[in-house]
């Protein structure tokens, strides 16, 4: 018999526990039924504080001096640890974290949000404390092999490694987290990511003229979910496909709500679940409320889009701009994960095979809608308390938003590739249940470069979808690229074209990840121009966490 891919490796899991149901089913929320926590956990210092409806009880954490996501504006080299405390992320029992732990002017952070200027030197240094080896991967950066914190360069237990970057990348919200070959999946789960913005003088400017502050009303939402046991334990099982959970969070806060001022807002979306692809909107009485998407992955758009709803893959990233002035105070509005139609068209080895919802009770199916934080404006709750300036005001706040640059950065439209060489790759997946990339498996062909590019050339990647296949986020270490051409896509794709090519808004930025529907063709543009000697190599694989554990990756070299 066919062994199908949801059981090719061994179970392993981060709580002793088995996989017990959550007190707690997405499907709850979008039905209407109440969920309210016996016990809030501590609000995290800056959190907002005013009274939400009862599907929505705990501020949202907003990055601050210490602890989750606090704020570390870099001057000079960092010293983090991987390790696992606990935190009081869930009513109840604490919750065993893993995490990238520091002190930084005097305040124990955890996971902290990393600012940076372009053309400043990050340095960053990792002790790890864990039982097993890791790395810090620097999701989106350009950056050189050693520093990249690949698979190639795992940092074993007990042992500690230096990263050292110059920031050459655009403004733009990236990420950082661990990438060791086969426990990626589980280690991000686990909680090894954060955030990192990096700043430049467009950036600088734009800012300037929306009169949006960082922290108020500019706000990063690491969006993730994970499969947590009736003991606020995360629990993962190394084997099963396209690990999805039964609670949400944003900003490692549960059901979280933000009450928000009738004005214009900023929200940084950022992808960190392990393969749940997410289509968010914002609902206000059940209708879309506009948004303009101003940037993607590697910074900012050359204009604003007007949109009511965006796919946003696994480490995939969204600047969006929401204006709530036109809202009366008192209303709310769900940032919602809309359905979609998931395309999942693997072969699952006959009418036999075991339910893959069979490893993840109580989540919701991969499509399925799903209400991730509420906001309110001004005046929801019977008690309206302030937060200090972040993120919530009095009902007498500005309803005047601030109007939207009609150019938003200087960037160049994506290159005319013509008489650029087109190197073909082919997604699939074989009978045995194991992913390829052009018939590679990382686990069963080895590290060894599988192909080279010249750096300095110039190439045309053509990304080609199977159709017994799944939406794979494609993800290439060490550059951006930019994407030229989507053929043969789904009609909810096609229908987001607003420039030749079948391109909607969030392919005309830089990205480092791209989603690529089944039975879809994608084409990515690259320039291999590097400041990098030497023979350097980089991953190419799939941000489903799952498929890249099962081998959906290969490695690539630049050489002179």
């Amino acid at each position: 018999m066919v062994d199908s891919r949801r059981r090719q490796l061994l179970g392993l899991s981060l709580a002793a526990a088995a996989l017990g149901a959550a007190p707690f089913a997405w499907r709850a929320l979008r039905r209407g039924h109440h969920h309210a926590p016996n016990s809030a956990p501590t609000p995290a210092p800056g959190a907002s504080t005013a009274g939400p409806d009862a599907l929505f009880q705990q501020p949202l954490r907003i990055p601050g001096r210490e602890g989750l996501m606090a704020d570390v504006h870099l001057r000079g080299p960092l010293a983090l640890q991987s390790r696992v405390d606990g935190f009081n992320v869930f009513p109840g029992q604490p919750t065993p974290l893993w995490h990238y732990a520091g002190q930084w002017e005097g305040h124990a952070i955890a996971n902290p949000v990393l600012h940076v200027a372009h053309g400043q030197t990050l340095q960053v240094s990792l002790d790890n404390r864990l039982q097993e080896a890791t790395t810090v991967h620097w999701h989106g950066l350009v950056v050189d092999e050693a520093n990249d914190g690949s698979g190639l360069h795992p940092v074993e237990a007990g042992m500690q490694r230096a990263y050292r970057i110059r920031v050459a990348n655009r403004a733009g919200l990236y990420w950082y987290h661990a990438h060791p070959h086969q426990r990626t999946g589980l280690q991000v789960h686990a909680g090894l990511a954060g955030l990192l913005l990096v700043e430049d003088d467009e950036e600088l400017a734009l800012r300037k003229r929306l009169g949006l502050q960082w922290g108020d009303r500019d706000l990063p939402l690491l969006i993730a979910d994970k499969q947590v046991d009736t003991a606020n334990r995360l629990v993962y099982r190394s084997g099963a496909d396209d690990w999805i959970g039964n609670r949400v969070l944003v900003n490692w806060t549960p059901e979280p709500f933000l009450e928000v001022v009738p004005g214009l807002y900023r929200l940084r979306l950022a992808n960190v679940c392990n393969a749940r692809v997410l289509r968010p909107a914002f609902l206000h009485e059940e209708q879309a409320l506009e948004f303009h998407l101003i940037g993607t992955d590697g910074g900012l758009l050359a204009q604003p889009w007007p949109m009511e709803d965006l796919f946003l893959a696994p480490a995939q990233r969204a600047d969006v701009l929401v204006d709530f002035s036109r809202l009366p105070p008192g209303a709310r509005v769900v940032l919602r994960s809309l359905d979609y139609v998931p395309m999942e068209n693997e072969d699952e080895s006959g009418a036999f095979a075991p339910d893959p919802m069979g490893d993840h009770p109580a989540a919701e199916p991969m499509g399925a809608g799903l209400d991730l934080m509420q906001f309110c404006v001004a005046g929801c709750g019977d008690d309206v308390r302030g937060n200090g300036g972040r993120g919530a005001a009095g009902a007498s706040g500005s309803r005047r938003a601030a109007a939207i640059p009609a150019s938003l950065s200087s960037l160049p439209a994506p290159p005319d590739t013509r008489g650029w060489p087109v190197r073909p790759f082919r997604l699939h997946m074989d009978s045995q249940g194991a992913w390829f990339i052009n018939g590679h498996n990382f686990h069963r062909d080895g590290h060894a470069p599988a192909f080279t590019v010249k750096r300095g050339t110039r190439e045309v990647w053509e990304l080609r979808n199977a159709m017994t296949s799944m939406p794979h986020p494609i993800h290439v270490h060490g550059v951006q690229f930019r994407v030229v051409e989507r053929r043969i896509s789904p009609q909810d794709v096609r229908s987001r074209q607003v420039a030749e090519g079948g391109l909607g808004p969030q392919d005309l930025g830089c990205n480092d990840t791209v989603l690529v529907w089944p039975g879809e063709t994608v084409r990515i543009a690259i320039d291999f121009d590097q400041p990098f000697d030497g023979n350097q190599q980089y991953m190419l694989h799939c941000h489903n966490l799952e498929h890249e554990d099962m081998g959906m990756m290969l490695t690539f070299a630049v050489t002179d």
